[in-house]
């Protein structure tokens, strides 16, 4: 059986232990209502939303004992039924720091959960179990309970919560290699970077820079994702090109130099992430850096980290030149993120670019002919040390989500002004009834429920 995990954003975790630890010292209960991924390998409840049990709907509530009325689980199957979610039930442990299931709990639950599986088909409901320090859970399966693998909940640093041990769990192989990063943030650490799933889309001149920094930062599981190839042009800013590379595919090249320097898997595609059946692999990432040059690959992204509760770390550039003459230089890092940034509401995409970007080429042409969409088909100046500028800002900004590495959050949205030297925090927008990010309108955390992408 593949194992089933919970993922959950920060803000929904503390409303969750708020309602369950109200300081009475009797158990309190709740029901998280979540989407589903499923790949081959995993299953991952996605948490859209909490709901805690009113206080006239406890029928008993003590120290160690709590029952519910009936009428609360029909309205939670309710909203399951109408927006295709499955259940989470939950209740805590207060005064205990270990969590654990009662006898108790086991002969409510096996009841409870074998009821609502026959109430909503199709789904797999889930439990866990709060104390002041810990949490575990479980599934029911054919009668029997099954441990779930773990809870991850997306905050800075990312909080991975283990459940269950496997006795092929990745360990700290090279102590020596990364002696000077386990002094910085310990061994734990760095079997987190040994242990994260990481996704790049775009590898070409920020994507191979930030490549190469996670790989000897010690990440070992990458995914790569880019439909081009090497050009003459690309040489000046793809680490790990030469120029017998001219021609080859980039996640080829790029592959082949980070295993020369210590990444063992890595998996390839090389197409756009723009299209669903490619978007379909990022959802056992833990965490994927958007290194592309377009809108509409962004705005794909943006929506798939919203409804897959799966952080994106954004770069863009922007160099300014004409005849030789450079009037700006600068880039961004984005945090993209249901904790994060929504990159629509913070404008960091544009709707006219978008709706051009996904014309055919002829229809393109007809309209430069016409005066509109000046510049859209020109390459960008480009050089390497802003790239490098940016490819590290954003590498950091994801170390700094597995290990603290900067020893505290930092900006969600960081611009770089070249001109100046200086990076400065932009504070993100949510506005308000986005399809997006939106608290109600939006995708968070539907995830299979919905496709990302028209794109096949």
């Amino acid at each position: 059986m593949k194992p089933t995990a919970i993922t959950i954003g920060l803000s929904d975790w503390t409303a969750l232990r708020g309602s369950l630890f109200i300081g009475d010292s009797n158990e309190n209960a709740a029901v998280l209502l979540c989407g589903v991924a499923e790949t081959e390998s995993l299953r991952r409840l996605l948490v859209r939303r909490m709901v805690s049990v009113p206080a006239e709907l406890y029928l008993e509530r003590h120290f160690n004992h709590l029952e519910v009325a009936p009428a609360f689980y029909n309205a939670i199957v309710t909203k399951c039924l109408a927006e295709h979610l499955t259940p989470v039930i939950v209740h805590s442990h207060p005064g205990h720091q270990d969590a654990w299931y009662s006898t108790s709990d086991d002969h409510g639950e096996k009841r409870l959960l074998d009821v609502l599986g026959m109430l909503l088909p199709g789904k797999q409901p889930a439990s866990l179990v709060l104390s002041e320090a810990a949490a575990t859970g479980r599934i029911l399966v054919n009668g029997v309970f099954q441990p779930l693998s773990g809870l991850r909940i997306i905050s800075t640093p990312t909080v991975a919560l283990q459940f269950e041990r496997t006795e092929n769990e990745p360990g700290t192989r090279d102590a020596d290699r990364f002696d000077r990063q386990i002094r910085a943030f310990g061994a734990d650490g760095q079997r987190a970077l040994e242990s994260t799933r990481v996704a790049i889309i775009g590898v070409g001149g920020i994507g191979s820079v930030v490549a190469e920094q996670l790989v000897r930062a010690g990440i070992r599981d990458l995914l790569l994702i880019d439909g081009d190839t090497i050009e003459e042009s690309n040489l000046s800013r793809i680490f790990g090109s030469t120029p017998t590379d001219v021609g080859a595919n980039k996640v080829d090249v790029i592959a082949r130099h980070l295993q020369a320097i210590g990444a063992p898997t890595i998996k390839k595609f090389r197409s756009s992430a723009i299209r669903q059946s490619v978007l379909l692999n990022l959802r056992d990432r833990d965490l994927i850096f958007s290194c592309v040059d377009n809108d509409r690959t962004r705005a794909i992204l943006n929506r798939f980290s919203h409804q897959y509760l799966v952080p994106v770390i954004d770069h863009g550039t922007r160099l300014d030149a004409r005849e030789g003459q450079i009037t700006a230089a600068a880039g961004r890092v984005t945090l993209v993120g249901m904790e994060f940034a929504c990159l629509r509401c913070s404008h960091h995409i544009n709707s006219e670019r978008i709706r051009a970007e996904s014309m055919s080429p002829g229809e393109r042409s007809a309209l430069r002919k016409e005066g509109y969409l000046i510049g859209i088909d020109e390459p960008a100046p480009a050089v390497v040390s802003i790239n490098a500028v940016i490819g590290g800002l954003g590498a950091t900004a994801g170390l700094n989500l597995i290990v603290n590495l900067t020893g505290g959050p930092q900006p969600i949205d960081q611009i770089y002004d070249a001109r100046s030297g200086s990076v400065f925090p932009v504070a993100p927008t949510h506005e308000r009834g986005c399809d997006v990010c939106g608290e109600q309108e939006g995708v968070k955390g539907l995830g299979d429920f919905q496709i990302v992408s028209a794109y096949k």
